[in-house]
């Protein structure tokens, strides 16, 4: 804010005057502690809360940097003249020091979306009222929010739209559209703001959960947060015990040096959900990376995981849908397949060109060949189209030939694989030169059950990409220049924790001071 502010400073000095007194607001939200009983007036049945760290992220972005402070200084000169004495006192008070401006800027801010106040809104703590009333005071001359009214049991005023709400504990920043929205708001926060912690959100196992994460950003979401038609969809493939509401996602976000790393678990106190999660775990292991080595480290996208092929169908049988797909008869046959698979199970995007289809690779631990062979010989009930065809090349060696490409497949080794490359299918089983045991992402594979990366180096490589950035303007340029910046993203599983993370190709600078660097780039600042 501070350096847009910059950019500004040749405008009428009362347009200066009214944006440098907004920024009050802004400096407002520098967040870093422990939790307060303001955190009671977020309702009980909110489906999604995030605790904000805004002082970590802003030292994260270098905002505390010799070159920002200088900047913040050369704000205040330029303004100096723009204001009455009064309103710059406030503003110059609450810059140099932000906990001057009434709120807490050693705790947290949350947002937080809920069925019972359903408005979007922002809950900081106040640690001095008076100092929040003579902010607001200043911002209300300055015609950036209305004059401070009283409410049952608190001030407000509001401001384009929104709604500002404090007592001598709490802030409520509200998104509110219209008056009707905004009195009814306005009656909703008397409740809000006389909750206690036993019925807010704040005896929730999940916030409890979510507020021992150590991260910038924190995060709850209930499945319920989800629209009812994706809901029901995702209901469809659980056991009938289990509800998707019953399922909460607890997480954080946190900015590392050169990654951004987004960490999640499922929370329940739904024992059948509890129980589900056990056998989805057990239909999984440890990923032994078996076949990495076949694999060139150009590899665009890579996924690797563990399977146990018997507890995947023990897990799959209990699902009505799933029963209703596979026949009795063929009962036997599926269990069969699924049972053949045990261990890994790596696939691979190698290529992507203008003139034919993506090419692939694919490989997996099998026990047998009995798989394969189970689906040519039951070939005619495949519903193969005109044009389609299986045929066998050899002993565990396979074809499905269409009229745009070829799959070959088979086993060799005990080790299943298929590929629409005739090259790649005439090398199976052999190591590449150099494989993804040397890409920047391999390190990471360790020990996890599932793991995805997409090497954005190398699509950025590819012939096709390079082409698309050359006919394009200067916004591809710049979205080009931004990926550059990229090493790969991944996304991985380990227990009951999944990760996913953006590396950058600098280790040595934090991610978002990169992102603001680039960003103060890209804007000529």
């Amino acid at each position: 804010m501070i350096i847009q502010l910059l950019n500004n400073i040749s405008m009428a000095k009362k347009t200066i005057s009214r944006l440098s007194v907004l920024a009050v607001l802004i400096v407002f939200l520098a967040a870093c502690s422990k939790t307060s009983e303001y955190t009671n007036v977020i309702p009980a049945d909110a489906s999604v809360v995030a605790s904000i760290n805004l002082k970590s992220l802003a030292s994260k972005a270098g905002l505390d940097d010799k070159e920002n402070e200088a900047a913040k200084q050369k704000v205040l000169e330029a303004l100096k003249s723009g204001m009455n004495a009064a309103t710059f006192q406030q503003l110059e008070k609450v810059m140099k020091n932000p906990g001057e401006s009434g709120i807490d800027v050693e705790s947290p801010f949350y947002v937080f979306s809920s069925s019972s106040f359903p408005y979007p809104t922002v809950v900081g703590k106040v640690n001095n009222e008076d100092n929040l009333h003579a902010s607001l005071d200043v911002m209300a001359k300055e015609q950036i929010c209305q004059p401070i009214s009283e409410a049952d049991g608190y001030s407000f005023t509001t401001m384009n739209g929104g709604l500002l709400a404090f007592n001598n504990s709490t802030v409520l920043i509200v998104n509110v559209s219209g008056t009707t929205q905004t009195e009814k708001a306005k009656e909703a926060i008397t409740n809000l703001l006389k909750q206690t912690a036993d019925n807010s959100i704040v005896k929730s196992g999940a916030f409890q959960k979510m507020e021992k994460q150590k991260s910038d950003i924190n995060f709850l979401a209930s499945m319920e947060a989800i629209p009812a038609t994706y809901r029901n969809q995702i209901s469809m493939g659980l056991p009938t015990e289990v509800k998707a509401e019953d399922i909460t996602l607890v997480g954080g976000l946190n900015f590392e040096k050169g990654k951004i790393a987004l960490k999640t678990e499922n929370y329940t106190e739904n024992e059948a959900v509890k129980a589900l999660i056990k056998k989805q775990m057990e239909s999984f292991g440890k990923a032994n990376n078996t076949f990495v080595k076949y694999f060139p480290s150009s590899t665009l996208m890579f996924f690797n995981v563990g399977v146990k092929g018997e507890g995947l169908y023990n897990l799959l049988s209990e699902n009505k849908e799933f029963r209703n797909t596979v026949s009795i008869a063929k009962a036997d046959e599926v269990k069969e397949l699924f049972g053949s698979f045990n261990g890994d199970i790596s696939a691979g995007l190698i290529n992507v060109t203008m003139n034919s289809a993506p090419t692939f690779m694919m490989y997996a631990d099998v026990k047998n060949g009995n798989a394969l062979e189970t689906i040519y010989k039951n070939k005619q009930s495949l519903g193969l189209k005109r044009g389609e065809d299986i045929i066998q090349l050899g002993k565990d060696e396979y074809v499905y030939k269409t009229k745009g490409m070829n799959i070959f497949f088979g086993i060799k080794d005990k080790q299943m694989y298929a590929t629409n490359d005739e090259l790649l299918y005439k090398n199976v089983g052999k190591a590449a030169d150099k494989s993804i045991k040397d890409a920047p992402y391999a390190s990471d594979m360790k020990g996890k059950t599932i793991f995805v990366a997409i090497n954005a180096e190398a699509i950025l490589d590819l012939p096709v990409v390079k082409m698309v950035a050359g006919f394009g303007g200067q916004e591809v340029k710049t979205y080009i220049e931004l990926a550059n910046k990229v090493s790969y993203l991944s996304m991985s599983s380990e227990g009951e924790i999944s990760e996913i993370d953006l590396c950058l190709k600098d280790k040595d600078v934090n991610a978002l001071k990169q992102i603001v660097d680039f960003a103060k780039q890209f804007a000529g600042m």
